[in-house]
């Protein structure tokens, strides 16, 4: 079991979300990034659960931490699909005090066909905050359509960001692939972080699956604390992409009561094993 003189910064831990969670102070994080299972969509992860009462009744439990560890200032996104997003919040987000500013349509603009419904090519994202959180404008400002170049109305860093975001799905055949079944870009996870966060910010992730999220806090000097309960993900997913990209994290295994430890967060340098001693 963890306890709060164990956790660590930059750590990846091998766990339940819910076990870290109850870990972190209250009033302690900046920002969460949450992509839970979807409930029987796709994935082994999405299959657990029986019933939907069962699933809202488990993400009930995972949320009232995040809303417990979230600052006055700190931001809370969430993924959900189009069969459930409704749920979500209807049912688990809005129990709680904080503030519903956005629902994000990310816009991948490629889908199945089917007969009796249009073809699905989004996916949604809840974005809560408290009440005195404030978005960088700014830091993810998009170019403007063409036209009206000569609008002087028109700010010179670009348009800010709406609602709808357009990126495409992560194709077997691209780069950033890891082989994970509901890999998001590493684009959006990006976008969150530099609108709702700054720099030596701590993030939180509840369910690491690719390490998306972990990337982008690494390459904008944001700390983060991950959880991942699958010891594939972590150990042939997430691990080789952190080396790859040069990112020095720390894993914890909850399961074996061990750390592997990795040099300080600060720069990008490279990862390299790490001898594995017992914890306290």
């Amino acid at each position: 079991m963890l306890n709060v003189e164990q956790l660590k910064k930059n750590c990846i831990y091998r766990a339940d979300c819910i076990e870290v969670l109850r870990v972190l102070p209250e009033r302690s994080v900046d920002l969460i990034i949450a992509d839970p299972p979807y409930y029987r969509i796709k994935g082994d992860f999405d299959f657990v659960f029986q019933t939907v009462s069962e699933y809202l009744a488990w993400c009930t439990e995972w949320v009232r931490e995040c809303y417990r560890i979230l600052k006055p200032t700190g931001a809370f996104y969430c993924w959900g699909s189009s069969q459930m997003i409704d749920k979500l919040s209807v049912e688990v987000l809005d129990k709680f005090d904080w503030i519903k500013r956005n629902l994000i349509v990310w816009n991948y603009r490629t889908g199945r066909p089917a007969k009796a419904a249009y073809r699905n090519e989004t996916e949604f994202l809840w974005f809560y905050s408290n009440p005195l959180h404030e978005i960088n404008i700014d830091a993810i400002r998009v170019p403007y359509d063409e036209g009206g170049e000569k609008d002087k109305r028109k700010n010179p860093k670009g348009k800010s960001c709406g609602n709808v975001w357009e990126c495409s799905r992560i194709m077997p055949n691209y780069r950033e692939s890891t082989g994970h079944p509901t890999q998001k870009p590493e684009k959006l996870a990006e976008r969150m972080i530099l609108a709702s966060s700054k720099a030596g910010d701590l993030i939180v992730i509840p369910f690491a699956g690719s390490g998306s999220e972990i990337v982008p806090c690494a390459k904008h000097d944001r700390y983060f604390i991950a959880a991942e309960t699958n010891e594939t993900y972590v150990k042939h997913i997430i691990l080789p992409r952190l080396k790859k990209e040069r990112i020095s994290f720390t894993q914890h295994d909850c399961r074996k009561q061990q750390y592997s430890i990795s040099r300080p967060f600060g720069r990008r340098s490279e990862v390299t094993d790490h001898e594995a001693v017992q914890s306290p």
